[in-house]
């Protein structure tokens, strides 16, 4: 057995090229990772429209992808190399040269499952042509949660793919990728397989649970995630799929891109500043709050929040409990997009109390480092959370995360105590019931933590600048768990 697997990973999302959420910073950062450990690993994501302006080159002017027995699919495939990791790109416009990646801005498209089957498919075409021969086919979420079943089913008598093993990420099991049973056919899915231990759900089809039947590991983006899915109340509907194969169901908590994300040199910001000078987060803050409008002031505490605006990130309490805790004397600036019911909620806090709360629907990548480097605070009040990227970047940056103890959040974040017994570890703040008060006391001890225990608030800012959750750690597990599979 070779010493270091060679892997081929398969996602819908890339950071750099596109990306809707978390799954594209770790589609990148992995692999990168996975490479600077001695990993031989490639990249295949689609050829969307929004790339086409680069036209990075064609390295494959034809390849032809049978997802089925009647339907072959003609396809080309681009090239990218991106700081030593060769990033292939599925080109195929009938089904990737849209305006959006997964809808139309309002609904799903209605192939979607055939759009990403094709993905899905076309790892397999692409290794037999580049005479890669994978150790490890790595899938993520939904959209490439038929590789694991194409392996098992398809090729299961091709000896190119003979020694290779399918591990599935889930990244989020909220998205399931159902979809109605007429796609069985033109998706490749046999019906035999149409039943409930496999694809079938309630007479949909449900791609995550076909993935985690036939997927030879199931890795979830955090150990406090992975229990979760476990659990009745917090598996989305699959714990049974999940306890049935729980035995190669396991959790790795993401890393952090710390190139990225790093108050030191981080050119985004105003100012930039490390855990001994800390200057520069005062104008950090300063200008973030000229920027948004809100009264210049050091003496209140400033909350941030950057967020898809969604109920799975905890805003049907959080509003409601930032309408009562708006009397405090406290900031808070909003980025974010998503359901307009929620957006439609912070314009009316944002107007209701000008000077004061300041929001910005859409989603840019320097307010965000602005957000984390101004604030002193960041809201992460998450109903649930696999993993979680931005209670990570929080402590980085000394903006302490206000968390729902839950998942990745619980994973990275120690909750100060209410006696503050725990101050020399703790490295934010914590609360466990999803509702309207609890998150409320939670607003209410960041405050009197910020304005009356000033010399503890700086003691908690300097635990959680000293944290790191390094990729470099994370590949290390997905090495020994590629390797375990490669023997067994």
């Amino acid at each position: 057995m070779a010493s270091k697997p060679t892997v081929m990973l398969v996602a819908s999302e890339y950071e750099g090229l596109v990306k809707t959420g978390g799954l594209a910073d770790v589609a990148r950062a992995l692999p990168a990772a996975l490479k600077a450990a001695g990993v031989n690993v490639k990249v295949l994501v689609p050829y969307y429209r929004k790339l086409f302006d680069r036209n990075p080159e064609v390295l494959l002017s034809s390849l032809n992808v049978p997802v089925n027995l009647n339907d072959e699919y003609g396809c080309a495939v681009r090239y990218i190399n991106d700081h030593g990791v060769d990033v292939y790109l599925l080109e195929h416009h009938r089904f990737y040269d849209r305006d959006g990646i997964y809808d139309d801005g309002r609904w799903p498209y209605d192939d979607n499952p055939l759009r990403f089957a094709l993905l899905s498919k076309a790892a397999f075409a692409l290794c037999k042509a580049l005479n890669f021969r994978p150790d490890i086919l790595h899938a993520h979420d939904w959209q490439t949660a038929l590789v694991p079943y194409y392996l098992k089913r398809h090729f299961e008598n091709d000896a190119f793919f003979h020694a290779t093993k399918s591990v599935f990420n889930v990244h989020n099991g909220a998205y399931q990728g159902k979809c109605n049973a007429q796609w069985l056919a033109p998706i490749g899915i046999d019906g035999r397989d149409f039943i409930a231990e496999h694809f079938e759900d309630y007479g949909d089809i449900n791609l995550m649970k076909g993935a985690i039947v036939f997927a030879d590991q199931v890795i979830a983006v955090s150990p406090g995630y992975r229990d979760e899915l476990m659990q009745e109340s917090t598996s989305h509907g699959l714990w049974q799929t999940f306890q049935a194969h729980a035995h190669k169901v396991t959790g790795i908590l993401n890393g952090c891109d710390y190139g990225l994300w790093n108050p030191e040199n981080d050119t985004a910001i105003a100012a930039t500043y490390s855990a001994d000078d800390l200057n520069g987060k005062a104008l950090c803050k300063q200008t973030l709050q000229q920027q948004s409008g809100l009264h210049v002031t050091a003496d209140r505490p400033l909350f941030g929040l950057v967020s898809r605006l969604t109920d799975q990130k905890g805003l049907h309490y959080l509003i409601p409990a930032l309408h009562d805790f708006l009397a405090q004397p406290i900031q808070l600036v909003v980025l974010g997009s998503g359901d307009p019911h929620f957006a439609n909620q912070l314009r009316h806090l944002a107007a209701t109390h000008p000077g004061q709360v300041h929001f910005t629907e859409g989603y840019s990548e320097d307010l965000s480092h602005q957000i984390e480097a101004g604030a002193d605070f960041f809201l992460m009040p998450s109903l649930f959370e696999p993993c979680g990227l931005n209670q990570i970047y929080s402590m980085r940056y000394g903006t302490l995360p206000i968390v729902r103890n839950t998942g990745g959040l619980r994973d990275t974040v120690v909750p100060l105590a209410a006696d503050h017994h725990n101050i020399d570890l703790a490295t934010g703040i914590g609360f466990d019931s999803p509702n309207i008060e609890a998150t409320r006391m939670a607003l209410g001890q960041a405050l009197r933590l910020y304005s009356l225990h000033p010399e503890m608030y700086k003691q908690v800012q300097q635990n959680a600048m000293a944290q790191r959750f390094e990729w470099e750690s994370a590949a290390q597990d997905y090495i020994n768990t590629f390797k375990h599979l490669m023997v067994h």
